[in-house]
C-alpha cells in the first residue's frame, strides 16, 4: 500500500506541535562489536557518526537466476562507548517502494531518546534505496494506466521480476543482522513496513526482541478486496464531523451530504481550474469515482478530513472550487519523490504483484487475466452491492485508489515463486512482546485490520490512537504512540495505554464562505461588515497554513488567486500577496506560527473588501 511523503498528524488548524529533537551533531564510535564494524565505512550525508556498508546476498535462493546484490545499510552505533550497547533498534519504512534510509530522520527522531545505550540499524531492502533500486520510467512518471505501464516494468526486469517478494526482503535483513552480530533487535516498521516486520517475525522470530507494527496490514486474513476500507472512511468521516461544531450544527450528516454529492456526480461530473499541490493550476474533472479518491486519500493528512465536510457543503450550494481544489491537489501533489534511489515505484508493482492478495489467478497468462476481474467485479456487484457506499463497486474498482487491477500484465513467474500471501513458514508468528498500533481515522491500514494482526500474535497489544491517521508514532504531535513504542524498547513491555484516548480530536475547517456576505451568517446577528471582513482573514490564513501540511511544500496558490511562501520548520513564517479565500476579500501579509506552543500572529493588508482597505493584527492559539 503506497504511503505518500509522510506529513506529521496536524490535529486542529494551527495547532498541530511536532517537537523537532535535537541530536547530537557527532556520535563516539561504535558500540557494537568491533569486529563486525571493521569494513563498515563512515558516511557523513546521515549525519550523527553513521556508518554505511552493504551485505552480498544470492539474487534466486533457488539458484534458477544467477547472480548477487548488495543490500546496503546505515548503521548509528551507540553514543555511549564506555558500556556495552543495550541493543540494536531496525526501523522499516513503507510503500512498499521507500528507502528506509531517506526515511532516517524520522527514525533518529523518534529514538532519540534511546540512542545513547542503543543502535539504530536501516536496511533499504531489495531493490530501493542502498540495495539496487527498480527503476521503471513508465512508473515512476505514470502517463497510462497503471496496469500497463507495471506489464512494461515487469518485462524490463525479466527473470527478476519475481525475485522481490517480502520473504527474501526479510531473508536479506536477517543477514546483515546477523553479519553486524547485533541481534535479537527491536523492530518498528510502519505501514507496508509492518507487512516487513510480520514476515521477518514469521521467518526469524529468534532474531527479534520486540515488535512494533504502526498502521499494521495483516500479510493474511484480508481479501484482495479490501472490504474494511470503506467502513472505516464512513466511521472516520462520522467521528470527525461530531466532534466540530463547525459540522455537528449542520442539518443532516456528512455521510448524507456526500451520498447527495456522489449522485449529482454520477449524473453530471464537473470540471474547472484548481490549484494544485505542485503550484500551478489545472483544469481537473470530478465524478463520482474520482471523489472516493480524495476521501480516502485524507488517511495521509488531516487538512482533507478537515476541509471536506465544508466542501461538500459548498458543492451543495454550487460552488465546486474546494472540492476541484482537494481533486487538483490529489492529481497534482507537491512533496513528491521521484527519484528511484528514494522511492521506487517499480519495487512497489513488483512486491504487490507477489505478495498482495489478487482477484485474479497471476499463474495464469495475462491474456486472461481482465475477464477474469471482469467477473470477480460482476460477482462482487451481485452478492455486496453496498459495501462501498455511497459508492458502487464499479465506482471503487474506477476511483484510483483501489490495485485491483494492477497486476494484470504482470510477467508469470516460475513455480517456486507463486504469488501468494505469506504466511509464517511454522504457522505460528513468535512468542515476542508486539505493539500494533492503529490510527482511528486510517483508513487504508484500517483498525479493522490491526485488529486483525492482532488475533494473529501470541503476545501482542493492540492500540487505537484518536484520532490517529496513517502512521501514528512518527512526527507524533501527542506525545502517546511515539512514548509507547519508546516504552516497550526500553522495557520489553508495552506500557499504560490510557494516552490513546487522550487526544484531542482532529476538527473540521469553517464554510467555504464564496462572498463575505456569507461569512455574516456564521458569525450571527452581532457580526457586521468589518467583523465578517476580519473573520474571512483569519479564515484565509488558516487556509495558507492548512496548504502548508497539504502539499508538503514551502510555496502555494492561493483557493481563489494570489499565493503564499514559507520559511521556517519550528517557526513557520507564511508570506501571503493577494491571497483569495474568497472571491471579494484580497489579503495579503505575514502569518508566524510558533509550532512549539500553536501560538499565531498574524498582519495583514486588506487590498480589496466590501469595506474598503486597511490593516488588521490578529493574535491566537
Amino acid at each position: 500500500m503506497r504511503l505518500p511523503r509522510r506529513p506529521p498528524r496536524a490535529v486542529e488548524l494551527l495547532l498541530a506541535v511536532v517537537l523537532i529533537v535535537a541530536l547530537s551533531p557527532t556520535m563516539a564510535s561504535a558500540a557494537a562489536p568491533r569486529d563486525s564494524l571493521a569494513g563498515l565505512e563512515p558516511c557523513p550525508a546521515y549525519g550523527g557518526g553513521a556508518l554505511c556498508g552493504d551485505v552480498q546476498r544470492a539474487w534466486d535462493p533457488t539458484g534458477a537466476v544467477p547472480g548477487t546484490l548488495g543490500i546496503g545499510f546505515v548503521l548509528w552505533p551507540a553514543r555511549d562507548t564506555s558500556q556495552p550497547a543495550l541493543g540494536t533498534i531496525v526501523a522499516q519504512e513503507g510503500g512498499p517502494g521507500y528507502a528506509a534510509t531517506a526515511s532516517a530522520s524520522y527514525y533518529l527522531e523518534l529514538f532519540a531518546p534511546l540512542l545513547d545505550r542503543r543502535n539504530l540499524l536501516i536496511v533499504d531492502q531489495r531493490g530501493t534505496g542502498r540495495s539496487e533500486p527498480i527503476d521503471c520510467p513508465e512508473l515512476q512518471d505514470l502517463q497510462r494506466r497503471y496496469a500497463v505501464a507495471a506489464a512494461i516494468c515487469g518485462a524490463r526486469l525479466g527473470d527478476h521480476a519475481h525475485l522481490y517478494g517480502t520473504d527474501l526482503a526479510a531473508d536479506d535483513l536477517a543477514a546483515v543482522i546477523e553479519t553486524l552480530s547485533v541481534g535479537p533487535v527491536d523492530f518498528y516498521g510502519d505501514s507496508y513496513g509492518t507487512f516487513f516486520g510480520q514476515v521477518f517475525a514469521g521467518r526469524h522470530g529468534d532474531l527479534l526482541r520486540t515488535l512494533t507494527l504502526d498502521a499494521a496490514y495483516p500479510t493474511y486474513g484480508e481479501d484482495a478486496w479490501y472490504d474494511t476500507q470503506a467502513p472505516a472512511l464512513r466511521d472516520s468521516l462520522s467521528t470527525v464531523c461530531a466532534d466540530s461544531l463547525w459540522c455537528a450544527q449542520q442539518d443532516g450528516s456528512t455521510l448524507v451530504r456526500l451520498a447527495e454529492v456522489v449522485t449529482r456526480l454520477r449524473s453530471s461530473p464537473v470540471s474547472g481550474v484548481a490549484p494544485g499541490a505542485d503550484g500551478r493550476r489545472h483544469l481537473v474533472r470530478l465524478d463520482a469515482a474520482k471523489l472516493a479518491a480524495v476521501a480516502y486519500g485524507g488517511t495521509y493528512v488531516s487538512t482533507t478530513y478537515r476541509e471536506f465536510d465544508a466542501a461538500l457543503r459548498a458543492a451543495q450550494g454550487g460552488d465546486w472550487l474546494p472540492l476541484l481544489r482537494l481533486k487538483a491537489e490529489f492529481d497534482y501533489p507537491g512533496g513528491g519523490l521521484d527519484v528511484p534511489r528514494d522511492y521506487s515505484e517499480g519495487l512497489d508493482a513488483a512486491v504487490s504483484c507477489r505478495d498482495y492478495p489478487q482477484v485474479v489467478d497471476l499463474m495464469s497468462p495475462p491474456a486472461s487475466r481482465p475477464q477474469q476481474l471482469a467477473t470477480a467485479i460482476a460477482v462482487k456487484q451481485r452478492i455486496d452491492p453496498p459495501v462501498y457506499a455511497p459508492w458502487t463497486v464499479r465506482e471503487q474498482v474506477d476511483s484510483e485508489w483501489t490495485t485491483i487491477d494492477w497486476c494484470l500484465g504482470w510477467p508469470v513467474p516460475p513455480p517456486a515463486y507463486a504469488p501468494a500471501p505469506p504466511r509464517p513458514p511454522s504457522g505460528e508468528y513468535p512468542d515476542v512482546p508486539t505493539l500494533i498500533l492503529s490510527g482511528e481515522l486510517d483508513t487504508i491500514t484500517t483498525p479493522a485490520e490491526g485488529r486483525i494482526v492482532d488475533s494473529q500474535f501470541p503476545d501482542a497489544t493492540w492500540v487505537e490512537i484518536r484520532g490517529g491517521l496513517h502512521v501514528t508514532a512518527l512526527g507524533d504531535p501527542d506525545d502517546c504512540a511515539s512514548v509507547l513504542v519508546l516504552t516497550l524498547v526500553r522495557t520489553g513491555h508495552v506500557g499504560d495505554t490510557s494516552c490513546a484516548s487522550t487526544p484531542p480530536p482532529l476538527r473540521t475547517a469553517p464554510p467555504f464562505w464564496a462572498t463575505t456576505s456569507e461569512a455574516t451568517s456564521g458569525l450571527g446577528p452581532a457580526g457586521g461588515p468589518r467583523l465578517d471582513v476580519a473573520a474571512v482573514a483569519v479564515a484565509t490564513a488558516g487556509d495558507a497554513v492548512a496548504r502548508w501540511w497539504q502539499t508538503y511544500e514551502v510555496s502555494g496558490l492561493g483557493l481563489r488567486g494570489g499565493s503564499w511562501r514559507s520559511s521556517g520548520s519550528e517557526t513557520v513564517t507564511f508570506r501571503l500577496v493577494d491571497y483569495a479565500f474568497t472571491k471579494d476579500v484580497v489579503v495579503s501579509g505575514v502569518v508566524t506560527w510558533q509550532r512549539g506552543t500553536g501560538a499565531v500572529a498574524a498582519r495583514f493588508t486588506i487590498t480589496d473588501s466590501p469595506s474598503g482597505t486597511g490593516t488588521l493584527t490578529m493574535t491566537w492559539d
